[in-house]
């Protein structure tokens, strides 16, 4: 059995920006195809996340872990009716980042959720390219309380953000600090070339 995936994507100049560090789809998404014995080919249009992976993995070798978990295994959700209306939540936490932010995906609808930023609502289904945000449009107003209302339900946005930025610095700390942090391993991006003057 085969799960082939990988990072999320990059703008690529999409919007103007270049690189990932956003929640739109073209920066966020990332492809995941199982195959295998017993494994249905076709498309599952089923929402699903790439922490449905340990629960494909447990489901795979028939193991069970006595704990509570979000995710549900790939064989499963499969096997089932699609479930358009499925929500999928995805964070962003990065070290550097002024602050965190949350996508909670469900049916035709994406909420992104910023701490201390106003939210943004895309309709995927009549706007895919995410360039209509509805989040301000009174119209709207009852969908963009439904998927808050939604997002709290699973996380409290401002905790997890609170505890990511606190493991951050705990880390940092724990190599030394900022300066000695900076000087391990390979740098986040291909440098510049050299330009002599």
């Amino acid at each position: 059995t085969i799960v082939y995936t990988s990072d999320h994507g990059d703008n690529v100049g999409a919007r103007g920006l270049w690189g990932k560090s956003n929640m739109y789809d073209e920066a966020a998404a990332v492809p995941l195809i199982i195959a295998g014995p017993g494994v249905r080919q076709g498309t599952c249009d089923t929402p699903v996340s790439l922490i449905d992976i340990s629960e494909t993995i447990l489901d795979h070798f028939g193991a069970e872990l006595d704990t509570v978990r979000a995710g549900a295994s790939l064989y499963k959700l499969a096997a089932a009716p699609t479930d358009p209306d499925r929500s999928v939540l995805s964070e962003y936490h990065a070290s550097g980042s002024v602050s965190g932010a949350f996508i909670l995906r469900r049916g035709n609808w994406k909420y992104i959720h910023y701490l201390g930023q106003p939210p943004e609502l895309f309709d995927l289904r009549n706007d895919p390219e995410e360039t209509r945000d509805l989040a301000g449009d009174s119209a709207h107003r009852a969908v963009c309380q439904e998927m808050a209302a939604a997002l709290n339900a699973i996380c409290d946005p401002q905790a997890v953000d609170t505890q990511a930025f606190a493991d951050q610095a705990a880390m940092i700390a724990g190599y030394g600090g900022r300066e000695a942090s900076l000087k391990l391993g390979a740098p986040a991006a291909t440098p510049p070339p050299e330009v002599s003057a």
